[in-house]
Formats: structure tokens, C-alpha cells, sequence
């Protein structure tokens, strides 16, 4: 009597993750970087809503959002390349040494500390609350115009979806370039965001779209897409 051993099926192949038939891109305003202004309004405005009436600490809540606002507003305000960044840590750490070499030979820390200490910023529970309920309208208002004005890069054109009455322009991805500049150090930390520059064939100028949020990943899957399409044309 004969066995027969039944043959093991052959290892198939790994499954690659399917690539999306478009990619959506949507440039943000600026004003999505002040994010860490409106949570920190939001987290001191439930603090004071259930904080007791003539509770210590007002001031230092209203010192601590107004460092945050103002770091917030710097980033908000200008671009810090990677060149620029490195500079302003270096003179940083440069003042810091400075004032503490100072401080030996003729104490200043004392002269500081009693300066930030007449520091006495007061904010009521109201001025958090509004400050909470205007950041949340604006970004309400922000997300509905992005589904209004965004693009699509598919396997044949880009689409510039614009306008509220749907308006499209379009462009062939044939002979497309891609390039990606991360041109602010603090955004791209903040959001890992960047700006796109796409070079179609069939236009002299350049589309820039800035404030892409996850440049790398939405990048990534352009490129994905392009070499999809460079296959199927060869």
C-alpha cells in the first residue's frame, strides 16, 4: 500500500500595501500652528472654570499662556531653517553662559529674579473661555475651506478642486516632478509640515502648495503613484 505525502503549497509572495488610486493634498493657513496657544486656552479655561472662587495661582496661569502665545507667535511669525535654528541655539546657550559668567562677578541672578518676579499677568476664566471659543471657531471655519480647496493627484492629471462652486483646473501628471522643501524647522516639529513643488510638463510655472501636513508621508505616496504610472508607460 502505497502513502502518498500531500505537497506543501508554495510560499506566496509578500503582499505589498495597495497604492492609493489619487492622493489628496491640502495646503493649511498658518494659523494651524498656533494649536498650542488654543490647547493651552482651552486646559487653563477648564482649570479656572472649576478652580474655587479666590483660588491662588491666577497669575501664574496667565504668565505661563502668555510665554506660550509668545513662543507660539514667534513661529507663527517667521522661518526657522535648520541654519537659522542652529544659530539661534548657539546664541542662546552663548547668553546663558554670558549671564552666568556675570552672575559670579556681580550677581545678577537676584536683579533678574526680582524682575520676572514683578511680573503679575492676570487672565479670568472668561478671557480663556473666549480665547478657547474663537481659536475653535477659526478652526472650524478652516477645516470647511479645505474641503473647498485641495488637490488630487491621480494615475493621469493633478486636479486643483477651488472655489465653493466646485471649480477645477487640471493638469496631466505626464512628465511630472515632484520636489519637497522642508523650509521651517519648528512647523515641520509642530505638524511635520512642508511645502510641495510640482513641475508639470505642460506648464512654465511652478505649482508650490505649502503647509502640506505630513510632507513625508503625502510625498511617499506620490512618488508611489508616479511609479505606478511610469510602469504602465513603458
Amino acid at each position: 500500500m502505497t502513502e502518498t505525502t500531500a505537497t506543501p503549497p508554495p510560499p506566496s509572495a509578500p503582499t505589498r500595501p495597495a497604492i492609493s488610486k489619487s492622493v489628496i493634498i491640502r495646503p493649511w493657513p498658518k494659523v494651524v500652528f498656533f494649536y498650542p496657544t488654543f490647547l493651552c486656552a482651552l486646559v487653563f479655561w477648564l482649570i479656572s472654570a472649576f478652580r474655587e472662587e479666590g483660588a491662588t495661582g491666577a497669575s501664574s496661569l496667565g504668565n505661563v499662556f502668555m510665554i506660550v502665545f509668545a513662543l507660539n507667535l514667534m513661529v507663527f511669525s517667521f522661518d526657522f531653517s535648520r541654519i537659522k535654528s542652529i544659530t539661534i541655539v548657539v546664541g542662546a546657550a552663548a547668553v546663558v553662559l554670558g549671564v552666568g559668567w556675570a552672575n559670579t562677578q556681580w550677581g545678577w541672578f537676584e536683579s533678574i529674579k526680582h524682575l520676572f518676579a514683578r511680573i503679575d499677568i492676570r487672565a479670568n476664566t472668561q478671557f480663556f473661555g473666549f480665547m478657547t471659543a474663537l481659536f475653535a471657531l477659526v478652526y472650524v471655519l478652516v477645516f470647511v475651506n479645505t474641503r473647498f480647496n485641495y488637490y488630487e493627484v491621480n494615475h493621469r492629471e493633478i486636479l486643483h478642486h477651488h472655489g465653493y462652486l466646485g471649480d477645477v483646473t487640471r493638469m496631466p501628471t505626464s512628465g511630472l516632478v515632484v520636489n519637497k522643501e522642508i523650509y521651517d524647522l519648528l512647523e515641520y516639529l509642530l505638524l511635520r509640515s512642508g511645502r510641495l513643488i510640482f513641475y508639470p510638463a505642460s506648464k512654465r510655472e511652478a505649482v508650490v502648495i505649502d503647509n502640506v501636513l505630513k510632507v513625508n508621508l503625502i510625498e511617499t505616496r506620490i512618488k508611489d503613484l508616479l511609479s505606478v504610472i511610469a510602469v504602465r508607460e513603458q
